[in-house]
């Protein structure tokens, strides 16, 4: 990604706020939001990319990218989080 002309920025481990919105979404879903092992507090959720791209048009967008290998994504929980994740996703494009 960073050799590509298209690419301005790329963030790792970039955050999913508000925390109110996953906690929210969670809620719906009906599964557990991610909480700190030793307080049970919910953490703010991140995701493994977010890249601002100019596309071919020339407009600048963000694209998120999550990679798992592929012994993780036959976790039940891994793939929770994927849908929280997407779910905020589609909550933010909304927002737009």
């Amino acid at each position: 990604m960073e050799f590509s002309e298209n690419v301005i920025d790329i963030r790792e481990q970039y955050p999913l706020f508000p925390l109110q919105e996953t906690l929210l979404i969670t809620k719906e879903l009906g599964i557990q939001h991610p909480k700190h092992p030793k307080t049970q507090e919910p953490i703010v959720m991140t995701t493994d990319f977010l890249i601002t791209i100019k596309d071919a048009e020339a407009e600048v967008r963000d694209i998120v990218r999550t990679f798992k290998y592929k012994k993780e994504l036959l976790k039940k929980r891994v793939l929770e989080k994927f849908e929280i994740e997407v779910n905020t996703g589609k909550l933010q494009e909304g927002h737009s």
